[in-house]
Protein backbone atom coordinates (compact mmCIF):
# COMPACT_ATOMS: atom_id res chain seq x y z
CA UNK A 1 0.00 0.00 0.00
CA UNK A 2 2.44 2.00 1.04
CA UNK A 3 4.85 1.53 -2.20
CA UNK A 4 1.68 2.15 -4.26
CA UNK A 5 1.18 5.81 -2.43
CA UNK A 6 4.70 6.31 -3.66
CA UNK A 7 4.22 5.71 -7.28
CA UNK A 8 1.35 8.01 -7.43
CA UNK A 9 2.80 10.61 -5.65
CA UNK A 10 5.70 10.59 -7.72
CA UNK A 11 3.07 10.32 -10.98
CA UNK A 12 1.40 13.24 -10.13
CA UNK A 13 4.66 15.35 -9.29
CA UNK A 14 5.45 14.41 -12.58
CA UNK A 15 2.02 15.52 -13.99
CA UNK A 16 2.61 18.91 -12.27
CA UNK A 17 6.15 19.40 -13.22
CA UNK A 18 4.30 19.46 -16.50
CA UNK A 19 1.63 21.69 -16.41
CA UNK A 20 3.42 24.78 -16.36
CA UNK A 21 4.93 23.94 -19.39
CA UNK A 22 1.83 22.94 -20.84
CA UNK A 23 0.29 26.55 -19.87
CA UNK A 24 3.64 27.91 -21.44
CA UNK A 25 2.93 25.99 -24.31
CA UNK A 26 -0.78 27.53 -25.13
CA UNK A 27 0.18 30.89 -24.04
CA UNK A 28 2.73 30.66 -27.11
CA UNK A 29 0.60 29.65 -29.38
CA UNK A 30 -2.19 31.86 -28.40
CA UNK A 31 0.37 34.70 -29.59
CA UNK A 32 0.97 32.79 -32.56
CA UNK A 33 -2.51 32.63 -33.49
CA UNK A 34 -2.96 36.39 -32.29
CA UNK A 35 0.45 37.11 -34.99
CA UNK A 36 -1.53 35.77 -37.53
CA UNK A 37 -4.71 37.05 -37.39
CA UNK A 38 -2.44 40.55 -37.86
CA UNK A 39 -0.97 39.17 -40.98
CA UNK A 40 -4.17 37.92 -42.53
CA UNK A 41 -5.51 41.26 -41.91
CA UNK A 42 -2.69 42.81 -43.26
CA UNK A 43 -2.92 40.70 -46.68
CA UNK A 44 -6.55 41.38 -47.14
CA UNK A 45 -5.44 45.03 -46.67
CA UNK A 46 -2.62 44.70 -49.16
CA UNK A 47 -4.68 42.37 -51.30
CA UNK A 48 -7.51 46.06 -51.07
CA UNK A 49 -4.53 48.04 -52.06
CA UNK A 50 -3.33 45.88 -54.88
CA UNK A 51 -6.79 46.43 -56.70
CA UNK A 52 -6.97 49.65 -56.04
CA UNK A 53 -3.75 50.89 -57.85
CA UNK A 54 -4.51 48.49 -60.76
CA UNK A 55 -7.98 50.37 -61.22
CA UNK A 56 -6.01 53.65 -60.58
CA UNK A 57 -3.28 52.72 -62.55
CA UNK A 58 -5.86 51.76 -65.82
CA UNK A 59 -7.49 54.91 -64.96
CA UNK A 60 -4.00 56.55 -65.53
CA UNK A 61 -3.61 54.84 -68.95
CA UNK A 62 -6.92 55.79 -70.07
CA UNK A 63 -6.21 59.16 -69.06
CA UNK A 64 -2.93 59.32 -70.69
CA UNK A 65 -4.71 57.80 -73.69
CA UNK A 66 -6.93 60.82 -73.98
CA UNK A 67 -4.62 63.49 -73.20
CA UNK A 68 -2.56 62.37 -76.31
CA UNK A 69 -5.14 62.11 -78.45
CA UNK A 70 -6.17 65.87 -77.43
CA UNK A 71 -2.57 66.44 -77.99
CA UNK A 72 -2.16 65.35 -81.06
CA UNK A 73 -5.85 66.68 -82.12
CA UNK A 74 -4.33 70.36 -80.83
CA UNK A 75 -1.28 69.79 -83.15
CA UNK A 76 -3.31 69.16 -86.27
CA UNK A 77 -4.87 71.61 -85.35
CA UNK A 78 -2.53 73.86 -85.09
CA UNK A 79 -0.47 72.87 -88.12
CA UNK A 80 -3.98 73.33 -90.36
CA UNK A 81 -3.42 76.85 -88.73
CA UNK A 82 -0.06 77.06 -89.91
CA UNK A 83 -0.49 75.72 -93.13
CA UNK A 84 -3.16 78.38 -93.88
CA UNK A 85 -1.17 81.52 -92.85
CA UNK A 86 1.74 79.76 -95.06
CA UNK A 87 -0.58 79.19 -97.97
CA UNK A 88 -1.02 83.03 -97.65
CA UNK A 89 2.15 84.11 -96.70
CA UNK A 90 3.95 81.59 -99.52
CA UNK A 91 6.04 80.31 -96.88
CA UNK A 92 7.15 76.30 -96.24
CA UNK A 93 4.96 74.46 -94.31
CA UNK A 94 6.59 74.44 -90.82
CA UNK A 95 7.30 70.88 -88.93
CA UNK A 96 5.24 69.90 -86.09
CA UNK A 97 6.97 67.01 -84.44
CA UNK A 98 4.05 64.97 -81.70
CA UNK A 99 5.49 62.99 -79.08
CA UNK A 100 4.60 59.51 -79.30
CA UNK A 101 3.03 57.82 -76.03
CA UNK A 102 2.88 54.20 -75.10
CA UNK A 103 -0.67 53.49 -75.11
CA UNK A 104 -1.95 49.92 -73.97
CA UNK A 105 -3.87 47.55 -76.59
CA UNK A 106 -6.90 47.40 -73.94
CA UNK A 107 -6.91 51.21 -74.01
CA UNK A 108 -7.07 51.46 -78.25
CA UNK A 109 -9.46 49.15 -77.59
CA UNK A 110 -11.78 51.00 -75.48
CA UNK A 111 -11.41 53.72 -76.99
CA UNK A 112 -12.40 52.59 -80.73
CA UNK A 113 -15.37 51.00 -79.39
CA UNK A 114 -16.17 54.70 -78.03
CA UNK A 115 -15.46 56.13 -81.34
CA UNK A 116 -17.61 53.25 -83.12
CA UNK A 117 -20.71 54.15 -80.74
CA UNK A 118 -20.37 57.66 -81.22
CA UNK A 119 -22.98 59.33 -83.88
CA UNK A 120 -21.92 58.81 -87.74
CA UNK A 121 -22.00 62.95 -88.01
CA UNK A 122 -19.54 63.40 -85.11
CA UNK A 123 -17.69 60.20 -86.65
CA UNK A 124 -17.67 62.31 -89.80
CA UNK A 125 -17.25 65.60 -87.92
CA UNK A 126 -13.61 64.20 -86.69
CA UNK A 127 -12.55 62.18 -89.37
CA UNK A 128 -13.10 58.41 -88.72
CA UNK A 129 -14.81 56.56 -91.23
CA UNK A 130 -17.90 53.95 -90.82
Amino acid sequence: LNSKLLAEIAELRKENAEIPELREKLLKFAEVEAENAKLKQIIEENARRDSENAELKSRVGELEARLALLEQGSAVDGMALSFGQTQNDKEAMPVVTVPTVDVPDSVIDQLNNEVERAPSDLRSFVGVSN
